[in-house]
């Protein structure tokens, strides 16, 4: 059941043609059509999925526990265009700092120990960007330093940040991300946002586009409910897509198709634990699993509040944990999502 409260996105049947057809109603889809609408130009979103949104999707887990099942953080908050977005729809906005450099109750996880894990954590990111300065690129997981005991957990706080281990991430991708550090939630959910954002955009849902010919003067998308036509085609589909040619394009673009290769998805799972007794966690608390392996999982305890505990987990620990608990989410592997703050920017 999607959280919203909002009117729903305007449905439509498949035109015959439009000015501008956009592919995907992610974030990137719905933020191009609404930078369309008053253009004076007709437009439609195609989405193969019955819903819009991309990774952001909201649910109500329990009827006292919203869960965003993908994204949940408004990462670089100060200059996310979509703070003022969740502002101007009246959803609330939560600055309270996220607790990912904590440990509660020093379960597990002493502040010794602690301290000495973001002393290793500070200096793998330092030697890391100071290699970038060099312009040569080569893989995060050089710049560990040898022997050391937290690399285990360094390599498992990529998993989380970047959907990969280090030896996946680029130095020079990690340098080139910027990151403000201020990292704010949508307490209804992001979803919840993203499906309030897509009101007013004309929508054709469950219509998997198949073919682009852009061989003509008019370009022809062939879908899973008819065929339209349309003076520009926007794609904003994930990489994988592109990559594997699940749409194909006629004539052939090898240089897209080899771009999207070169930007594979990484793959975590976030799973929603209910509590039986809430009140003994502390409010918007943070633990860590097991610190000495990379297979190990970070638990938010009791967002906002609530009576759970989200954890996200590295795809191997997730086999270990429980088959088909989690929700797969994927995000581009090897991006540079690396932050002082160090937080899971896939939340």
């Amino acid at each position: 059941m999607l959280f919203a409260t909002h009117q729903s996105p305007i449905h439509m049947s498949l035109p015959s043609e439009v000015d501008v057809a956009i592919i995907g109603a992610g974030a990137a889809g719905l933020g191009a059509a609404r930078a369309l609408e008053n253009s004076g130009f007709s437009t439609i979103v195609l989405e193969a999925r019955d819903r819009v949104g991309g990774r952001a999707h909201t649910i109500m887990a329990a009827p006292d526990i919203t869960f965003d099942l993908g994204c949940g953080w408004l990462h670089s908050a100060d200059r996310n265009s979509f703070v003022k977005i969740a502002e101007r729809l009246n959803f609330e906005i939560d600055r309270t700092r996220p607790p990912w450099r904590e440990q509660s109750l020093d379960a597990g996880f002493p502040s010794k120990e602690r301290a000495d894990f973001i002393e290793a954590l500070d200096g793998f990111y330092d030697r890391a960007e100071e290699a970038a300065k060099s312009g040569h690129d080569s893989a995060a997981s050089s710049y560990l330093e040898p022997g050391n005991r937290w690399n285990p957990m360094i390599d498992a706080i990529s998993t989380y940040v970047n959907g990969c281990e280090l030896d996946r991430v680029s130095i020079l991708d990690m340098d080139a991300y910027e990151d403000t550090e201020i990292n704010w939630r949508v307490r209804r959910g992001y979803g919840a946002l993203m499906t309030a954002y897509a009101a007013p955009i004309p929508l054709a849902l469950n219509c998997n586009v198949t073919l682009v010919d852009h061989s003509g003067k008019r370009v022809r998308v062939e879908t899973s409910q008819g065929t339209l036509t349309a003076g520009k085609v926007i794609v904003t589909v994930p990489t994988n897509l592109i990559a594997d040619e699940s749409i194909r394009f006629h004539p052939a673009l090898p240089g897209k198709v080899a771009a999207a290769r070169g930007l594979p998805l990484g793959l975590a799972d976030k799973v929603m634990l209910a509590l039986d007794q809430p009140d003994a966690l502390p409010k918007d608390g943070n633990l860590r699993g097991a610190t000495m392996r990379t297979a190990m999982g970070g638990f938010h305890l009791r967002p906002f509040g609530q009576p759970c505990r989200p954890a996200l987990h590295r795809r191997l620990f997730r086999r270990t944990l429980c088959a088909g608990a989690g929700r797969r989410r994927r995000r581009r592997a090897g991006s540079a999502r690396h932050r002082r703050d160090r937080g899971p920017a896939w939340q």
